[in-house]
């Protein structure tokens, strides 16, 4: 069976019951780490870790061990845990030899593959599909990263300002796994029920509150090129914390979104927020750019983005990147 929402692997523990067979696969490590950490804690109570609980690696094991590892039976158990980590890096060879066993495995077993980031022959795909079930976590879309972040705050019990979830979202992107662990280290010196402010955020990730490539969009959205120079004055200064290569995939990402906002027919607050995925207090800021730039320069805008993008990485340019930099916001705001 395969399933692509985590709360159906979930229920196999409300249940207490489990596949023989998991495989837990995709790009979003974030909940595969979630799931895996949760089946190594609470299938097994601790007593019964130490005899029935085997952690292998996939650059380390091969299909002969972990079969036979699969084979034995619980001691003072109902079952027994294999899971194999990092089972991206097994040999291909050893994959199809797996099979065998994944066709009619011991009830008594739970068998768990974690792979990350990398597909799996179809085969074997399809045997894991017949006895047991797969796992596949997919990225987050960007327009669903920030009511994912506010979820996450509620759920530990906080509150978060609008400009703090954007800030985080145009920090640290769609990556889960870090903007879960941000808040978390952020949480710990907070009282329950408090609210996270863009400060905390500014302060704890180490950025600038006013001088960061989210207020810079603010001020390009604007055209306002006095608050433009300075902040790009300021990033440029300090490039260790503002790489340019990792500026440009937020601005790229701002234009699309300002783009879509243009050719809405509803640009409520509510459908351009929904839309894009902003919070709807930052959605007039996009209904406010859209209708400053004209839709053909939105998309020269974009186009021009990747093109720079090429050069600061050496294809097609000798000049340095700060004023690479420097160029691409002048002809983007002109």
């Amino acid at each position: 069976m395969v399933v692509k929402k985590i709360e159906e692997i979930l229920s196999h523990f409300d249940k207490k019951q489990f596949s023989p067979v998991y495989l837990f696969t995709g790009e979003e490590n974030y909940y595969i780490d979630l799931l895996t950490s949760k089946f190594e804690e609470e299938i097994l109570d601790e007593a019964e870790r130490d005899f029935n609980l085997t952690t292998l690696y996939g650059l380390e094991t091969n299909a002969k061990e972990i079969c036979s590892f699969a084979k034995q039976y619980p001691i003072m158990s109902e079952k027994r845990l294999i899971i194999v980590k990092e089972f991206q890096q097994i040999d291909k060879k050893e994959i199809s030899q797996l099979s065998f066993y994944v066709e009619k495995p011991l009830s008594s077993t739970i068998l768990v593959f974690v792979n990350k980031n990398k597909t799996i022959d179809k085969k074997f795909l399809d045997k894991v599909n017949k006895s047991g079930t797969i796992f596949e976590s997919a990225k987050l879309y960007d327009n669903k990263v920030i009511p994912w972040i506010d979820k996450y705050v509620r759920d530990k019990r906080f509150s978060i300002e609008s400009s703090a979830i954007s800030l985080i979202f145009e920090c640290l992107g769609n990556n889960l796994q870090k903007i879960a662990n941000e808040i978390d280290k952020m949480s710990i010196n907070l009282k329950e029920g408090s609210q996270i402010t863009q400060s905390d955020v500014a302060n704890h990730i180490g950025v600038n509150k006013d001088y960061n490539i989210f207020e810079l969009q603010n001020a390009i959205g604007k055209l306002d090129h006095t608050k433009i120079n300075k902040i790009v004055n300021y990033l440029l200064a300090n490039t260790k914390e503002n790489p340019i290569q990792a500026m440009l995939p937020n601005l790229f990402s701002y234009f699309v979104k300002v783009t879509i906002t243009a050719q809405l027919k509803d640009k409520t607050n509510g459908s351009v927020a929904s839309t894009i995925g902003v919070s709807p207090s930052f959605a007039k800021d996009y209904i406010y750019a859209s209708q400053l730039f004209p839709l053909e320069k939105l998309y020269q805008n974009i186009e021009m983005i990747k093109d720079y993008d090429l050069k600061t990485k050496g294809l097609g340019s000798n000049f340095d990147n700060n004023e690479l930099f420097k160029e691409l916001i002048f002809k983007l705001t002109h």
